[in-house]
């Protein structure tokens, strides 16, 4: 059997890989098409000859009062939860939870409902730029274009690209790019997807993040990881978490230093000394070793290690009554099975990655391996698989561009020069590039440094494939369509997939059989049919194979993929030591830079609805703030709305204090968000940036920037001041604090209050 060749000497599995449908898939799918006919005869052709209208055409599905609705996959972080969007006169409404997804099951967090600000936000950019005389000017798109292949239609080995967590065919798209260009630099930077966790997964489980299940679990043990608020994938950890409380209801315990929204759920809240985690894991697995029904689970050698741990030594250093580490030994053996977690602050350490393998290892211990913690199957098609990326990768570009390594940067869905804190420089060596890219919607710290700037469309705009960074069912990937024509035009806005096909058209002729990035995705995924699990046929009379399919999975608003059988999990244990913790005389405190469901890394800040959202636990709103323990605040001097200066080896900040019992003493927490120079009028200028003062710390095997290890002191610097709340008690600051519960919201006056009657008003 041989492969057919088309007219552009492209073979068929050229064809599939340029579609991000290479692996194991994807060549099942080139042996189900080989015959005497090329696919893309058959079928591109055909696509080819389609007329390719907007998804929302006013003059078929617009009835005046008559509401719509589109399926789509929501971007504003990296779980893919899969939405509906509800449509009336041709504009999108409401977004809710797509009911049938797997990842969601209907529901959608704040940051999900919020997906309109964005879209609608009136700070978008409507206009390219380009830099001239030092300053950024309005072009027009023709001109904008021009510059685009100018810079990026060519061969350049010196081309860096950094996106933000990325997957499906935008990740399909940027790879052809960067292949065509002869760059090997793609740098992939998200602040929060765990990236120690995920090394320390795939050392002991073979599976960067396996399958966790909590039906299953009577007993959860959760190491900082605040999977209710902001780890992974929370709006379906919290369906999960649901399942998991419903009877015989299971138990929550979370360990870390600074309550999260997790923690603030949780039976049992343990506030350890920040850094310590893993030596309390340490202190738990010796414990269980005891007996030989968990000690025959791990090697000798480990087993050894574990007898020299002292627990009455680890409850001093861990801030921790000794007697709470007893109970909750017995605990994960009463309750079994169990399922223990390792999070952020726990891993955000100089010895991370130990301090995750110790907590990994109690799974292995209490026999989780196989019941709550389950193996995922192979990617069926790997080039769509989400990459989720981390600090070492911003580093790696930083570094390279100070050495000259590259002249061209392009930039997609990141913005490290808000996040990059500042002794990474990441300005100064931003400056050092060349020619600088930004395919953006806002003008962010980054894009505004940028020497070319490109509007982008929102995602309820434009086509795309998402593949989640954590689903429950293997081989899902979400399906994202315009749900309504852009905002601002496409004289403003253009498709970020339609741009850079253009440019792919250019270098490699091969892909001018697609006329647009709708009709690219598409081919695809009716190329891909074959390997998904459902399948499509017409329902109507005249309906062809094609529309029933194409029909039937925008209906949908995804695609399940058939999937290998997962094997089986063999956890590899070793040993872990961890350094001794020493207390920093200089710098008392460990700083605590706290993400919240939200703003989440600062990417929402521009958004009034999730600036209005108060925190879930100090109902804070609009500001930055500091928390600190009645106790701590007490040695300090300080009380509630005291602004003080937050000093650290890299840098200080100042911020408004609020006396909060659920953190640890030697603990401070800043949450993250604010503290944007760029990003329109809701976010510049507000509050503060705890990345910004975090030390040139990193763990020591993956090279992640140890977020939670930067010891800082703080001093008074003002009194009282005002701190906007949503709260009654200890928040509230008497006559000098604006606040919402409690007061009297609606006043009644005369014309003789203002001094009107006089002038005749």
């Amino acid at each position: 059997m041989s492969e057919n060749k088309s007219s552009s000497n492209w073979t068929r599995r050229s064809f599939i890989k340029a579609m991000g449908l290479g692996g194991a898939a994807g060549s099942a799918l080139v042996l189900s098409g080989c015959g005497d006919t090329d696919i893309i005869n058959e079928v591109d052709l055909e696509v080819r000859k389609e007329k390719v209208e907007p998804n929302v055409d006013p003059q078929d599905y617009v009835r005046p009062g008559i509401e719509m609705y589109y399926a789509s996959t929501c971007r504003q972080c990296p779980a893919g939860c899969g939405v509906h969007a509800r449509i009336r006169e041709g504009r999108v409404l409401k977004l809710e939870g797509n009911p049938v997804s797997d990842v969601n099951h209907g529901r959608l967090c704040p940051m999900g409902q919020a997906g309109l600000q964005s879209h609608y936000n009136p700070d978008r950019l409507t206009k390219p730029m380009l830099r001239k005389g030092g300053k950024l000017v309005e072009i027009s798109w023709d001109e904008a274009e021009d510059v685009l292949r100018k810079n990026l239609g060519r061969k350049n080995a010196k081309l860096a690209w950094l996106s933000g967590a990325t997957s499906g065919h935008h990740r399909a798209l940027v790879d052809a790019y960067l292949a065509a260009a002869g760059a090997k630099n793609h740098f992939v930077f998200d602040t929060l997807p765990p990236a120690v966790g995920h090394a320390a997964n795939q050392e002991m489980f073979g599976s960067y993040m396996p399958r966790l299940d909590f039906d299953k679990a009577k007993l959860i043990v959760s190491f900082g990881a605040d999977f209710l608020g902001t780890w992974m994938s929370p709006v379906q950890f919290s369906s999960q978490y649901a399942e998991f409380r419903n009877a015989p209801r299971g138990t929550l315990v979370q360990i870390e230093p600074k309550m999260t929204l997790t923690g603030a759920n949780a039976d049992r809240w343990i506030p350890a000394r920040p850094g310590t985690e893993g030596h309390l894991a340490l202190a738990l697995a010796s414990l269980l070793v005891q007996k030989s029904e968990y000690a025959d689970r791990v090697p000798a050698d480990v087993v050894a290690s574990l007898k020299d741990v002292n627990v009455d030594e680890v409850a001093k250093l861990c801030d921790i009554p000794v007697e709470r580490i007893h109970h909750l030994h017995h605990l994960m053996i009463d309750r079994s099975p169990s399922l223990v977690l390792s999070g952020a602050s726990a891993e955000g350490v100089q010895h991370g990655s130990e301090t995750a393998r110790a907590i990994l290892m109690l799974n292995v211990l209490l026999g989780n391996v196989g019941e709550t913690i389950l193996p995922r199957s192979e990617d069926p098609f790997p080039a769509l698989a989400p990459r989720m990326g981390g600090w070492s990768e911003v580093k790696a570009m930083v570094d390279g561009l100070n050495k000259g390594s590259f002249d061209t940067v392009v930039v997609f869905g990141s913005n490290p020069l808000y996040q990059a804190p500042d002794f990474m420089h990441a300005d100064k060596a931003f400056d050092k590039a060349k020619f600088r890219i930004s395919f953006s919607m806002f003008p962010d710290e980054t894009t505004m440094a940028c020497d070319l700037v490109l509007p982008v469309h929102s995602y309820l705009e434009e086509w795309n494939t998402t593949m989640p960074a954590y689903a429950a069912t293997d081989g899902y990937l979400g399906l994202q369509q315009p749900v309504m024509n852009p905002v601002f035009g496409s004289h403003a806005t253009r498709s970020f997939g339609d741009l850079m096909l253009d440019v792919l058209k250019h270098m490699d002729p091969n892909f001018k059989q697609w006329d647009s990035y709708q009709a690219y995705v598409m081919g695809a995924l009716w190329t891909m049919r074959p390997a998904l699990v459902k399948q499509y046929k017409p329902s109507v009379p005249g309906q062809t194979e094609e529309e029933a399919f194409k029909q039937g999975i925008l209906s949908d608003g995804f695609v399940q993929m058939k999937v290998a059988k997962a094997a089986k999990i063999e956890a590899k244990v070793s040993a872990v030591t961890l350094p001794a913790e020493k207390a920093n005389a200089n710098y008392p405190f460990r700083l605590i830079p706290s993400a919240r469901l939200g703003l989440w890394d600062g990417r929402h800040a521009n958004v009034p609805w999730l600036q209005e959202l108060p925190d879930q636990l100090t109902e804070v709103v609009w500001d930055s703030w500091i928390e600190i323990h009645p106790k701590t605040a007490e040695k300090l001097g300080v009380i509630t709305g005291d602004v003080v200066q937050v000093e650290s080896s890299a840098g200080k900040a100042k911020v408004k204090v609020v006396v909060f019992p659920g953190i640890h003493p030697d603990a401070v927490a800043i949450p993250l968000g604010q503290g944007h120079t760029e990003y329109g009028r809701y976010a510049k200028g507000v509050g503060v940036n705890p990345f910004s003062i975090l030390a040139a710390l990193f763990d020591g095997k993956t090279g992640e920037l140890a977020t939670y290890a930067t010891d800082v002191k703080v001093a008074k610097i003002e009194s009282r001041g005002k701190l906007v709340t949503l709260a009654n008690g200890d928040l509230v600051l008497e006559s000098n604090t604006s606040t919402q519960a409690g007061r009297e919201l609606v006043k009644t006056t005369t014309a003789e209050n203002f001094d009107l009657t006089e002038k005749g008003a």
